[in-house]
């Protein structure tokens, strides 16, 4: 029977060794990703996301304030959360292909 990759010359007992790494890392994962800051700067509209994707704050300009083109500040906005959305899913993936580079088959899996 051939092994998959990953699995090396360490069999079975090194792989456990390596799932029980993983699995330690990640269980502190979430803890780490919400300790993160993700700056977005969109001009006159600048947010924080923490890595979890989650707002921490944000700041408008006054200059950008007016009445009568609300729909353009709004857009800045949206722009700010769908950037401090995607860069969180990137540092996410980021530090899960960290946390296992070498078990078989998580690679593909799009985490």
């Amino acid at each position: 029977m051939k092994l998959p990759k990953g699995f090396g010359g360490q069999g079975i007992g090194g792989y456990m060794q390596q799932a029980k790494a993983a699995m330690a890392r990640a269980q502190n994962l979430e803890q780490e990703l919400q300790a993160e800051r993700i700056n977005i700067d969109k001009g006159p509209v600048k947010a924080v996301f923490n890595g979890q994707g989650e707002l921490v704050s944000v700041s408008i300009d006054k200059s950008v304030v007016d009445p009568d083109d609300i729909e353009a500040l709004e857009d800045l906005i949206v722009g700010c959360m769908k950037d401090g959305f995607t860069k969180a899913v990137e540092l996410r993936n980021e530090r899960l292909s960290e946390i296992m580079p070498n078990i078989p088959g998580v690679g593909g899996l799009g985490l």
